[in-house]
């Protein structure tokens, strides 16, 4: 094996140990116990392990969120990103640890936040120079060596171009990529563990959850995937004189280094100063709407961060959004479904909402359809009997989706990216202007949603694609049932079962028969050595024989006691 691939390996398994032992630090051991990782836990727990990993006795008086939280902020940047998006799937959270509880495991992971301390100049003009291959001073007329923000994964530094532009460069840490691969990496094998050996994991799909995770971590730390991102709303505005969102400088950005253009700012959260520099709230409140509502209901592609930090407003009172790392991607018949949606709950069309979840088949297999439109009708009922002007949608469809997830529907991570954004805009809104009437200003939307779906060239592709669908659909039976009759004919015709939990027991049964066959072996040893010791004198070959049978017999006892205390099962 080449000594990169063993340097790796022990990295490997060191990365292992530390994520091992942080967990057992902060009170996970019965689940490292149950995953078959006590090994890698350290020496005090592995010797005790059937008493420290008892799940019952708590390890701290920290709640678990509390201590799940403190173990992922030990870990590191990756499961610090694991926990931000997890925070972003309430479904997935209360699935596991119920409705109740759920809002205080997402709370607990809101406060892992990615500040950092910064990595020094030196290193930045490294990265600057290998990925530009440039010196930074034939880049840049001037650059800040202070970064005004430093992440987990990223710091950022002010700049202007040699041409005078003035821009913001964001720089990679030195080996984060790195890190997070291979943490990546052993998070896959943790998950194939939970699943393998933690039987009640395998609903909630942790190795999906993990590729999901990857895809997501593994397109932020490709700086041009953010710099396409920008790119795209820049030119989509061009024609929007109410909204600024930063140029791209394509020539300086790479994989590990963004070069945009710098927009200056209030914090869009500042009421105060807006209200000193005399700027309209109002208004900036209905940019904000009528940009958002553009994005999600015609573009279907949306910027799905939208705090207060991510939103400036210019002195001549434009809106400025910034940082594209985050953003919704909704396709087309997915648009449809969500739209439909959308319409059925301003409308109160319970029946709508529900044949909305069969279409796109995330009704669970026990949801009791009725309860659960009884239940919307009596909410919707309810907000809509209230004036329309104290009506929140916000908070109308996060009661929407929290009432859907207690009835096991399972909602895509676009659809709850979606209610997020809309809930996070609203606080914005409101913030702006109390009185803002957010459902007046979606009036003409919906409008436009509903006529959408009676328009004749919709009609006709829909017609299409079906029709398209059944010519190759028949195009393609007869050749597959001529093949079927071939196999069946030759006798080659084969039928695969897929085993649940069998490998599971397979590995009990092997332990059960491993430790009856040492005890045997043990009694037998003990009594040849008791035959072997009757009559004769002590220094007879007989005799010495016996001795060893019996030390022999006791070596082996103590270690099958040992295994079977460090198993945790008596």
């Amino acid at each position: 094996m080449p000594i990169p691939s063993l340097n790796r390996t022990f990295r490997s398994f060191q990365r292992l140990r530390q994520i091992v032992n942080v967990f057992a630090k902060h009170g996970f051991g019965h689940i490292i116990a149950q995953m078959n990782l006590g090994r890698y836990a350290p020496r005090r727990w592995r010797l005790f392990r059937f008493r420290q990993f008892d799940a019952d006795e708590p390890i701290t008086p920290l709640s678990v969120p509390e201590r799940l939280r403190l173990a992922f902020e030990e870990l590191g940047p990756t499961f610090i990103k694991l926990a931000q998006i997890l925070s972003t799937r309430p479904d997935l959270i209360s699935a596991i640890v119920g409705q109740e509880e759920a809002l205080d495991w997402i709370q607990e992971f809101k406060k892992l936040q990615s500040q950092a301390q910064p990595f020094p100049l030196a290193e930045v003009r490294t990265i600057v120079e290998s990925d530009l291959r440039q010196p930074l001073d034939q880049v840049f007329g001037s650059f800040d060596p202070a970064p005004f923000a430093a992440a987990s994964i990223a710091q950022v530094h002010t700049a202007t171009l040699r041409t005078g532009e003035r821009v913001i460069v964001k720089v990679q840490r030195p080996h984060i990529a790195e890190v997070i691969n291979a943490d990546l990496n052993l998070l896959n094998g943790l998950a194939k563990r939970l699943e393998k050996y933690v039987v009640e994991t395998r609903l909630y799909k942790p190795t999906e959850l993990v590729r999901e995770f990857a895809r997501s971590i593994r397109r932020e730390i490709d700086f041009t995937m953010e710099a396409a991102n920008t790119d795209y709303f820049h030119r989509s505005i061009s024609e929007n004189k109410n909204v600024k969102i930063p140029k791209v400088y394509w020539e300086f950005t790479n994989r590990r280094v963004l070069t945009l253009e710098r927009i200056d700012g209030l914090p869009i959260d500042a009421v105060q100063k807006l209200d000193e520099l005399g700027l309209d709230r109002e208004r900036i409140a209905e940019t904000l709407v009528d940009f958002f509502f553009k994005q999600i209901f015609i573009d279907g592609f949306f910027h799905s961060d939208p705090h207060p930090g991510n939103l400036l407003v210019l002195e001549d009172g434009r809106l400025g959004l910034v940082d594209f790392g985050m953003v919704g991607r909704i396709s087309g018949e997915m648009l449809d479904s969500i739209c439909s949606w959308f319409i059925g709950v301003i409308n109160r069309d319970v029946d709508r909402i529900i044949k909305t979840y069969i279409r796109m088949g995330i009704l669970g297999d026990t949801t009791n359809t009725a309860a659960l439109k009884l239940e919307m009708t009596d909410f919707l009922d309810r907000y809509f009997n209230m004036p329309l002007s104290r009506i929140r949608i916000g908070t109308l469809l996060e009661e929407v989706i929290d009432a859907s997830l207690r009835y096991q529907v399972h909602f895509p991570p676009a659809f709850l990216m979606l209610g997020k954004t809309v809930v996070t805009i609203e606080a914005v809104v409101m913030n702006l202007n109390e009185n803002f009437d957010l459902l007046a200003f979606s009036q003409p939307y919906i409008t436009r949603l509903v006529m959408q779906q009676f328009e004749p060239e919709r009609w006709a592709k829909q017609m299409y694609g079906t029709v398209e669908d059944f010519a190759e659909m028949a195009a393609a039976l007869p050749l597959q049932l001529h093949q079927i009759l071939q196999k069946l004919q030759k006798g080659n015709l084969k039928l695969e079962l897929d085993h649940t939990n069998l490998d599971r027991l397979t590995g009990v049964f092997d332990r059960v028969s491993n430790r009856v066959s040492f005890s045997l072996i043990i009694a037998a040893l003990i009594i040849g050595s008791s035959i072997l010791l009757q009559d004769v004198s002590l220094w007879e070959y007989k005799s010495i024989l016996g001795l060893m049978g019996y030390l022999t017999a006791g070596i082996f006892g103590v270690g099958l006691v040992i295994s079977i205390l460090r198993s945790g099962r008596f």
